[in-house]
C-alpha cells in the first residue's frame, strides 16, 4: 500500500471527494494488479460488497456485468472488493453468469482480512464488520470524484452510477454544472463566466436566464467548438429551454 504522507499523518484516513486515491497491489479474480498501472488512462468505479453467494450482491454483480459495455463506452473500468476468497468468487461468478446470461469481465479483489476495506472506509461498524456497499468514482488522475454508500439490504443503482459518470465527464469536458435528475441530453447549468457569445460559440445555442442566479442551455453540440468556421448557433430560440423535471 502506497499511502501519501499527508494521509499517514492522520490516525485513520477516510477517503474524501478530491483526495487522490492511493496505489495498492491486490490479488483479484483476473490475477494480481497494481492499481495505478491497471487503471491508467481510465475512469474507475470501485465498489465493495459484503460477500459472495448473497442475494443482494448477486443482483448487483449481474446488473454491473450487464452494463459492462455501457461503462466501457465511457472509458470506465470496474473493480469490485469483497472478503470472499478468489475460489469462492470464481464459483459465484460462474453461477451468476449462468443464471443471468451475462459475462463478468471485470476483476474482483480478494480482501480476506478486510485491510483494504478498512483503509478505504468501506467498513461501517454499526452495520457489522463486512464491507458496506460503497461506490467510489475516480477520474483518470486517480482523484476521487464521488462517493456513495448504500446499507446492506439496499442494492445500488447501476443506472445512477452511469448517470454520475456522464455528469462528471460533462463537467470536465464543458465546464458546466448539471441539475437535479440530469440525464444525457438534458439542460446544462451555466456558470457565470459564460457570456451569451461564448455560450452560443461552445454549445450552439443561446442561454436562458431563469432567475438572476440560474442560467441553462440546451446544448446542440456536446463538444466545445474550437473551429471558428463551425458556428452552429443559427437562430435557435432560447425560450425553448427548460430545466428537466422529476423523473
Amino acid at each position: 500500500m502506497r499511502l501519501p504522507g499527508s494521509y499517514r499523518r492522520h490516525v485513520s484516513w477516510m477517503p474524501q471527494i478530491g483526495d487522490v486515491f492511493p496505489d495498492f497491489t491486490a490479488l483479484t479474480t483476473a490475477g494480481q494488479i497494481q492499481f495505478f498501472d491497471w487503471a491508467e488512462g481510465s475512469w474507475t468505479v470501485l465498489f465493495s460488497h459484503p460477500c459472495a453467494f448473497t442475494p443482494v450482491c448477486t443482483t448487483e454483480m449481474a446488473a454491473l456485468a450487464d452494463a459492462s459495455e455501457d461503462f466501457a463506452k465511457r472509458n470506465v473500468k470496474l473493480l469490485a472488493f469483497t472478503k470472499s476468497s478468489l475460489a469462492t468468487q470464481a464459483a459465484w461468478h460462474r453461477e451468476i453468469e449462468s443464471l443471468f446470461d451475462v459475462k463478468i469481465d471485470f476483476p474482483s479483489v480478494e480482501d480476506a482480512d478486510g485491510q483494504l476495506a478498512r483503509l478505504f472506509g468501506m467498513i461501517h461498524p454499526k452495520q457489522g464488520e463486512m464491507p458496506a456497499r460503497r461506490t467510489m468514482v475516480l477520474d483518470p488522475s486517480m482523484r476521487i470524484r464521488l462517493i456513495m454508500d448504500y446499507p446492506p439490504h439496499l442494492g445500488r443503482s447501476t443506472d445512477e452510477a452511469l448517470r454520475v459518470v456522464d455528469g462528471l465527464q460533462a463537467q470536465d469536458r464543458l465546464s458546466v454544472q448539471t441539475p437535479a435528475d440530469w440525464q444525457q441530453g438534458d439542460m446544462y447549468i451555466l456558470p457565470r463566466r459564460y457570456s451569451e457569445e461564448e455560450t452560443l460559440w461552445h454549445f450552439g445555442a443561446l442561454p436562458t436566464q431563469l432567475t438572476p442566479y440560474l442560467r441553462v442551455v440546451q446544448a446542440q453540440q456536446d463538444q466545445p467548438v474550437t473551429d471558428p468556421e463551425n458556428d452552429m448557433g443559427g437562430n435557435r430560440d432560447p425560450a425553448r429551454a427548460v430545466v428537466p423535471g422529476p423523473r
